[in-house]
C-alpha cells in the first residue's frame, strides 16, 4: 500500500521574487515523490487557538502541522519557505528521522536562543529540531497535538515580550508526549534535505536558503 503524504510550507503577505521561486521548485518537488502540496497563508492557528493572528505569533503559524485536517496522511512534511529542490529526485518520505537536531542548543539552555528566551519550555538534552523542515507520521502528531495547549505557550512569553517560537515549542511537545523516546533514528539525511548551500551534499535534494543567502537565488 503506497502512503499518503503532503508538504506543507507557510508564508504570510507579498510574495518576493525568492518566494515564488522556493515554492514553485517545492510544488514541483512534492509533484516528483507524488505527494500533495499545500501553503498555508495567513495566520491559520488563529482559527484554531485564538489570540494567535498578530504579528508577534507569525512564526508559530507552522505548528499548524499539527492540525486534524492532515490526519488522513501518513507523514506531513513542514519545509520552510527558503528551502529550494535542487532537481534531484530523492523522496524525503522513505528516510527515518524527523529533522536536524540543534545538537548546539540541547547542551545547555544558554546555548541557544530557544532555551535562553524561554527556559519554562527548556529541557536539557532532549531533542530539539530547527525548524526549517520537521517530517511526522500520523501517530506522532496526534500525540504531539494532545500537549498543545495555547496556555501554555501564552504563559512563556520571553523577558523581552517575545512569544516563544516554532522550534522551542515542538521540543517541548516532544519531551511531554515522549513520542521520539523509543524511536532510533531522529535525523534525517540532512545534507541531503535541509542544510544551508554551503555545507550541503554535492547531490542534495533540498537546500535551505536561510538569512541573506535569498539574495543568491
Amino acid at each position: 500500500v503506497s502512503m499518503k503524504n503532503i508538504i506543507l510550507q507557510h508564508w504570510n503577505g507579498t510574495k518576493t521574487f525568492w518566494v515564488v521561486k522556493c515554492e514553485n521548485s517545492i510544488r514541483k518537488y512534492a509533484d516528483d515523490i507524488d505527494a500533495d502540496y499545500e501553503l498555508l497563508s495567513g495566520f491559520p492557528m488563529g482559527d484554531w487557538f485564538p489570540n494567535f493572528n498578530t504579528k508577534p505569533w507569525l512564526v508559530v503559524q507552522k505548528l499548524f502541522m499539527l492540525n486534524e485536517k492532515y490526519d488522513e496522511y501518513d507523514n506531513v512534511l513542514l519545509l520552510d519557505m527558503d528551502m529550494l529542490y535542487t532537481g534531484v529526485i530523492d523522496d524525503i518520505f522513505k528516510y527515518e528521522g524527523i529533522g536536524r537536531l540543534h545538537k548546539k542548543g540541547m547542551t545547555e539552555a544558554n546555548a541557544s536562543k530557544n532555551g535562553r528566551k524561554w527556559p519554562k519550555l527548556y529541557n536539557k538534552g532532549e531533542p530539539m529540531f530547527f525548524g526549517n523542515c520537521l517530517k511526522f507520521t500520523k501517530h506522532q502528531r496526534i500525540d504531539l497535538r494532545k500537549h498543545l495547549k495555547d496556555d501554555i505557550i501564552h504563559k512563556s512569553i520571553s523577558d523581552d515580550g517575545l512569544p516563544p517560537n516554532d522550534e522551542i515549542i515542538m521540543h517541548h511537545l516532544i519531551v511531554k508526549s515522549g513520542v521520539l523516546k523509543d524511536k532510533k533514528e531522529l535525523q534525517l539525511p540532512h545534507d541531503r534535505f535541509c542544510d544551508l548551500p554551503e555545507e550541503a551534499a554535492h547531490n542534495a535534494t533540498l537546500l535551505h536558503y536561510c538569512g541573506n543567502r535569498k539574495n543568491q537565488l
